[in-house]
């Protein structure tokens, strides 16, 4: 058994490469284990929003994994506070493993082309949490940063 789990894979058509199971997943198990490299300034294409106020760079192959408007992973804040991906449903050896970006960024104002996922729910655009529809926020319970849904209660003036 692959004690990893996982590889870089190569670029497919208009997609850059990512991160590709090399062993089977079961839902709810832990597929990759994220750590920061440090921290950023502001958010950028390669940043990632690691609190309400914060960002940083992943390091390893966490920065690989593609967006998915129907993604196969959530993420899970670990005690680094960097995310973990845990598989949302049973991934295959072979299969893409993805996440949708809006799991942990508010706003994505970095990704101004079209989105590449191929998903019959695809948005379209890469998107972040903001810009989710209340039932796509939903689907996602459990599988986000918590951190976003702090800023939805302050904007939207409720208690957590």
């Amino acid at each position: 058994m692959d004690p990893v789990g996982y590889e870089l894979c190569t670029p497919e058509g208009d997609k850059g490469g990512g991160v590709r199971a090399t062993r089977g997943f079961e839902a709810g198990e832990t597929v990759m284990v994220g750590f920061l490299e440090g921290d950023v300034a502001h958010n950028d294409s390669h940043a990632t929003q690691v609190s309400r106020t914060r960002w940083a760079r992943h390091g390893g192959l966490g920065p690989k994994v593609n967006h998915s408007c129907s993604p196969n992973c959530g993420v899970e804040l670990n005690e680094t506070g960097a995310c973990d991906f845990v598989a949302r449903e049973a991934i295959a050896s072979g299969e893409e493993i993805t996440f949708d970006y809006a799991m942990r960024n508010y706003s994505i104002e970095h990704f101004p082309g079209g989105c590449l996922c191929g998903a019959d729910i695809c948005r379209g655009s890469v998107t972040g949490w903001k810009d989710l529809p209340a039932e796509r926020k939903a689907e996602y319970e459990g599988e986000v940063a918590p951190y976003l849904l702090e800023i939805d209660s302050e904007l939207s003036g409720s208690l957590v």
